[in-house]
């Protein structure tokens, strides 16, 4: 199961990389609205394909003709109570038949939710900029043997570790000094665990956290292979600046853009697909 999660996170990162790879030269939200577009169009076609079409369409046209009947004799309470009733009838069924392909839609999604977090949820870390990286280990106890944090040139670590024994955590800040991609480790006695760290003034697929082999932890973060479990380091996180992404001199959260662009593109191009949703 793991190696099959670990297989699909590799090939869906690298999809996303070269689909957003146009637009790391430009302002993020342009990435974010081709992304926007593209998963509406998925949505869209999907729907079309797991849905009884000619039934919504049936259903939907005998709404559209008992709401003109409603206008037609809307100064006789008996149709009009009959007419309203039909549509309750037919809005209800018309939901029944939706709910299917919209439990299978959130599969897809989802996945496009946990790619665009990698590239929309931070930023690299600027140069000269300063931040904090977490290690958490398995057992507190393992803090007594005084884990270190090992950055290559590029990176300089400022402060010794800070324990929080309670919270198994240790904490060390560190400065970017050189623009690239590097690999830090946390050192535990003879175990090293190294996490990717991203220095740079554009965006791009920006690994946050690097956690344990669970399958819910691989999903959630599929930026850097799992941590093994018989590592004494349960996770490490840097802690990098939220990517901003404003429309119209408005900061958005990433996610609530996605979801508003998908739905409009997804009802404005339905018609042109040939889709009743």
């Amino acid at each position: 199961m793991t190696y099959a999660i670990g297989f699909l996170n590799g090939i869906l990162r690298r999809a996303f990389e070269i689909l957003l790879w146009p637009f790391y030269w430009f302002d993020p939200i342009w990435g974010m609205i081709f992304i926007s577009l593209l998963t509406g169009v998925i949505m869209v076609w999907i729907f079309g394909k797991v849905s009884n079409q000619k039934r919504l369409r049936e259903i939907k046209n005998r709404i559209r003709g008992n709401l003109i009947g409603v206008r037609l004799f809307q100064y006789d309470l008996g149709v009009v109570f009959s007419l309203q009733g039909k549509i309750l009838r037919d809005t209800l069924t018309y939901m029944r038949y939706s709910v299917t392909p919209m439990l299978i839609l959130i599969v897809p999604v989802l996945l496009i939710i946990i790619q665009l977090n990698l590239h929309f949820s931070v930023r690299p870390m600027e140069v000269g900029e300063r931040t904090v990286v977490t290690a958490t280990m398995r057992d507190s106890a393992l803090l007594k043997r005084n884990p270190v944090l090992e950055v290559p040139e590029g990176v300089r670590v400022e402060t010794p570790g800070v324990r929080v024994d309670a919270r198994r955590e240790i904490s060390w800040r560190i400065v970017g000094g050189k623009e690239g991609r590097y690999s830090s480790r946390v050192r535990v006695g003879d175990d090293a665990v190294e996490k990717e760290l991203m220095i740079g003034s554009g965006w791009g697929s920006v690994s946050e956290i690097r956690t344990g082999a669970g399958v819910l932890d691989m999903l959630l973060y599929p930026g850097e292979s799992p941590i093994p479990g018989s590592s004494p380091v349960e996770s490490i996180q840097v802690n990098y600046k939220p990517l901003e992404l404003a429309v119209f001199g408005w900061h958005i959260h990433w996610l609530v853009l996605f979801f508003v662009l998908s739905i409009v593109f997804g009802f404005a191009l339905k018609g042109v697909m040939g889709v009743e949703v």
